[in-house]
């Protein structure tokens, strides 16, 4: 299942400006991302949560997706297996497609700015394949409205990302990823909830016409309120400017080169490690939830899928305090405790989950998780400095995105060999559980290093 963005809220510094690489994710301006020596920072309230309606669009439309997607494909009798790595295909597009358009949205120039048109194009488009997606009557067809749907959506995630590193000191990123995760959980909470009242009622495709008005809703409202400076903005009569990326670029974005010191070098390859487990483990669960609950449970796929509103209330409810608590007591071990509470609400669940629990266990679950998620990439970009946010942001997706590419294929196997979902709760557990062994060698990512 895709990371919403969390949202995984996706800086500025002094890279030299003849390598465009090592700037996905942040400005090019010093000042939009480090306040002054001396003068404490202060959060642009407004301008976070304007951005968030980016989120909240990329949220509402992956909610819907990984809610129902799978329940299409399971009656389309296709194996376990297959529907994971039909899954899966929007996470091989995030370490390769991401990364591509993040260098693009760093050189592109045009009336709205150099983040922001790839949202104007990208998120109706989506919205329109999510739409088909539920309209395809035969394998073929929503295979291919799948495919295009994940190429679409990944164009716009990493310029949207960038939106907030592009204008957030540093130290205050896990509060202003808090709140960017908090507008998707709304954007979650909207799909969930009102897509299970009309999925049960008419059917998927009135849930993903639905959605993809939230989608478009939402674009409106970023498009309208957020205004990038005017050093990336073409003046009146100046023609946009579309850059060509030539292979090395391209390459080097996926996996950027470095110079960090031999413990800095130690601690990128653990928290890439921990990046990876930790996704891997929670994708499980996000993607074959509903189908545990209308398989092993027994419960109507309506009900399923509305249960998982109160996943997103749980994230919605503690995204903020979860940035809080990063920046208050630390990024790993605000990551670590979410990690080790959720892995002990999942270990019991294969012998003890009963229907009324789904929702009590969907809820807490989000309040868990949203710690884990507001601070991995604060956690991850930190680590490098100023100088090589935008390769950390690349290493983010890198690991993010492979962890969530092959963990639905992986576990499909599992299940096919078990005949039950339930065992993704002790897949899941044993995954958080390697991430958490790696938590001690790890010296650097906070917000003093």
């Amino acid at each position: 299942m895709n990371q919403t963005p969390s949202a995984a809220g996706m800086s500025a510094d002094s890279q030299k400006p003849d390598d465009p690489i090592d700037r996905i994710g942040r400005s090019d301006r010093i000042p939009a991302g480090r306040a002054p020596a001396g003068r404490t920072p202060k959060l642009d309230y407004a301008q976070t949560f304007s951005i968030g309606f980016g989120f909240l669009a990329i949220s509402a439309a992956w909610a819907l997706y990984n809610a129902y997607v799978p329940i299409k494909l399971k009656d389309l009798m296709l194996p376990t297996a297959v529907v994971g790595m039909i899954m899966g295909i929007d996470n091989f597009c995030g370490f390769t497609i991401q990364p591509l358009f993040g260098i693009l949205s760093d050189k592109v120039r045009t009336r709205w700015g150099r983040r922001l048109p790839f949202a104007l194009i990208s998120i109706p488009l989506g919205a329109l394949f999510l739409v088909l997606i539920s309209l395809a009557p035969n394998v073929p067809l929503t295979v291919a409205a799948i495919v295009a749907y994940a190429l679409v959506m990944a164009t716009s995630r990493a310029p949207i990302v960038a939106l907030m590193p592009d204008v957030t000191d540093s130290r205050l990123r896990s509060k202003a990823n808090g709140i960017i995760n908090f507008m998707g959980s709304i954007g979650n909470v909207i799909a969930l909830a009102g897509g299970s009242l009309l999925y049960k009622r008419f059917g998927m495709s009135a849930a993903f016409v639905a959605g993809a008005l939230v989608m478009v809703t939402a674009i409106t409202a970023l498009m309208h309120l957020v205004r990038e400076h005017e050093e990336f903005v073409t003046k009146p009569g100046e023609k946009a400017r579309l850059p060509f990326v030539s292979w090395t670029e391209f390459r080097n974005a996926v996996a950027p080169r470095l110079e960090l010191d031999r413990e800095g070098r130690r601690s990128l390859a653990l928290i890439l490690l921990v990046l990876f487990l930790y996704t891997m483990g929670g994708n499980a669960v996000e993607t074959y939830f509903t189908l545990y609950a209308t398989h092993d449970l027994g419960m109507e796929a309506a009900v399923a899928g509305g249960n998982l509103v109160w996943y997103a209330v749980g994230m919605l409810a503690f995204a903020i305090p979860a940035g809080i608590i990063g920046s208050r007591f630390g990024r790993k071990v605000t990551m670590s405790a979410g990690l080790v509470l959720s892995a002990v609400l999942f270990a019991p669940m294969p012998w003890l989950g009963r229907p009324f629990m789904v929702p009590y266990l969907a809820f807490v679950f989000g309040v868990f998780w949203i710690l884990v998620i507001v601070n991995a990439l604060p956690w991850i970009t930190e680590l490098g400095g100023l100088e090589h946010t935008g390769a950390m942001t690349s290493y983010y997706y890198l690991a993010t995105s492979f962890g969530a590419a092959i963990s639905p294929t992986i576990f499909g196997l599992i299940q096919q060999a078990t005949g039950s979902y339930r065992w993704m709760f002790i897949y899941a557990v044993v995954l958080f559980a390697l991430a958490l062994s790696c938590m001690p060698f790890i010296t650097r990512g906070e917000a003093a290093d």
